[in-house]
């Protein structure tokens, strides 16, 4: 995966809320990455808003040791190089919804914590599915259980007033672009002679 995922994941997830929100006939719902900010966003109601608010690299998944990958070079032949471990991240978001009407307000944030558990394996989106090569590659989505002092701490910083929200972590990978060319031993020859 390279540097664009970060913006892919989030594209991807506006897309798929977009889209449930036409298919369960809500009218004129608004998806946006925005930072929530109520006079902001009181020109975009109803809105469903998911907003990447932090990227931290994932200590857990750390893998730091350089691994082989095989290419094509320029002239058509195949080399191996040591490629440098992928950098795994967290990437962090913000679900929200605001619209004039609090029950409006709360059936937009229902439907969006629905959608968002339904489709918690994101690498079957569409939009994502082109850059999974591997298994391995696989972007999944959780929410996480912040309790109300933390999401307390989280609206305070943004300087908003409380409010009904979802806190989501996704974990991907970018692969580095640092990597050396190195051969295989091919023909190991031993020589022994007599000392005399």
């Amino acid at each position: 995966m390279n540097h664009n995922i970060i913006q892919l994941v989030t594209s991807s997830v506006l897309n798929l809320l977009k889209n449930d929100f036409k298919q369960q006939k809500f009218k004129g719902v608004e998806c946006l990455n925005w930072q929530p900010n109520f006079e902001r966003l009181s020109k975009e109601m109803p809105c469903c808003i998911f907003y990447l608010y932090g990227v931290t690299e994932n200590q857990e998944l750390k893998v730091r040791d350089p691994y082989q990958v095989r290419a094509k070079g320029e002239d058509g032949n195949i080399y191996e190089f040591l490629r440098e471990a992928p950098i795994k991240l967290n990437l962090s978001y913000l679900l929200c919804a605001f619209a004039a009407d609090p029950d409006i307000e709360q059936q937009i944030l229902g439907r969006s914590i629905l959608t968002l558990y339904d489709n918690s394996e994101l690498s079957k989106l569409d939009d994502l599915k082109e850059i999974i090569k591997h298994p391995s590659d696989k972007i999944g989505m959780r929410m996480l259980p912040y309790t109300q002092d933390e999401q307390l701490k989280f609206w305070t910083a943004l300087r908003e007033p409380m409010r009904p929200a979802g806190f989501y972590q996704v974990t991907v990978h970018m692969e580095s672009e640092r990597q050396r060319r190195f051969r295989r031993v091919e023909e190991r020859v031993l020589d022994i002679r007599r000392k005399e």
